[in-house]
């Protein structure tokens, strides 16, 4: 790397961003023993432990005129090939790539990124503990069932905003928005088939898993309009929400460890916050536990306990309590 100065904010970014993140450390111009005995130099080197998982993250950092050659790439893989134990590769450069070099980063598994591109975000990705936010929608068009004429239920279908109308005095509400009230009102269960789903899927797919719940409401004493004012008496209406979720980096806002008198690390406590003012505690035990325990907007803390096992070579959850 022939300028330092370049990457010492990207070196203070990472150090601010992983603080929080217990048995962390964050080396520069670390030299390293490789597998040969002799020592190696990796530009900036992060150790961290998570669950008793060791993490060792290389990243090479180039600040050339032009962008990065295939060549580097794959001495930069070569170096790590003969330490042991690396976990994961980043190559940072601040002039971009050559062509070939991204074919050969995406064969020896190496995130590439510009200098520009790093973030706080980005560097959280890197670890192994992220977050899962919910997201539901709609699916259009609605499929209406009326009792009308087929122009007039034609006609109904073609429109992108249809209002619906109560024969009882109460104000008319957009059609999406009287399905939406639906979705809300079942939200919790939407999300539980949306997690079996998510769970099931996980690693089979590589896109975005959606999830996709077709469902149909029966209704009385609600019209719409059809040709020139007609009231058209709606029996039923049919739709989908589609869901998924976003994998985001955990928001970790305290690490803790406690510790024997004996200083050997009994317990360490890493706090998320999980939004709505609440948050979760996840505890890792140096005997390999795993215990979960979230805090409601009240204070009151529950302990999360396992509710099922997929196993997928059966495809079938195994509950708890059977």
């Amino acid at each position: 790397m022939n300028n330092w100065k370049h990457f010492e904010k990207l070196v203070r970014l990472i150090q601010e961003t992983l603080k929080n993140i217990p048995s962390t450390e964050i080396f520069s111009n670390y030299k390293i023993e490789n597998k040969s005995g002799r020592k190696g130099e990796i530009d900036v080197f992060i150790e961290s432990s998570i669950n008793n998982m060791e993490i060792k993250i290389a990243i090479e950092c180039k600040d050339y005129r032009k962008p990065v050659s295939v060549e580097k790439i794959d001495a930069f893989n070569s170096k790590c090939q003969r330490i042991k134990g690396i976990s994961k590769k980043v190559f940072v450069s601040s002039n971009g790539y050559q062509a070939d070099a991204y074919n050969a980063a995406n064969f020896h598994d190496i995130e590439l990124y510009n200098l520009s591109e790093i973030s706080r975000d980005k560097i959280s990705e890197w670890f192994p503990i992220t977050q899962l936010k919910p997201n539901l929608r709609l699916q259009l068009p609605f499929k209406i069932h009326v009792f009308g004429d087929e122009s007039d239920i034609e006609r109904v279908q073609r429109e992108k905003k249809i209002v619906i109308h109560f024969f009882k005095e109460k104000e008319s509400i957009l059609l999406e928005h009287l399905l939406w009230e639906n979705v809300i009102e079942n939200q919790n269960e939407i999300k539980n088939y949306m997690l079996f789903d998510f769970i099931k899927k996980m690693g089979k797919e590589k896109s975005r898993i959606e999830t996709r719940i077709p469902f149909s409401i029966d209704f009385e004493g609600i019209y719409i309009l059809g040709k020139d004012g007609k009231e058209l008496e709606v029996s039923r209406i049919e739709s989908e929400v589609i869901g998924w979720f976003d994998e985001l980096p955990a928001d970790i806002t305290e690490a803790r460890k406690y510790v024997k008198k004996d200083s050997n690390i009994e317990a360490s406590i890493v706090s998320l916050d999980v939004g709505k003012e609440e948050k979760a505690d996840i505890i890792f035990t140096n005997k390999n536990d795993i215990s979960i325990f979230h805090t409601k907007q009240d204070g009151k803390i529950y302990p999360m306990k396992t509710f099922c096992i997929y196993d997928p070579k059966t495809d079938k959850f195994a509950y708890e309590n059977d």
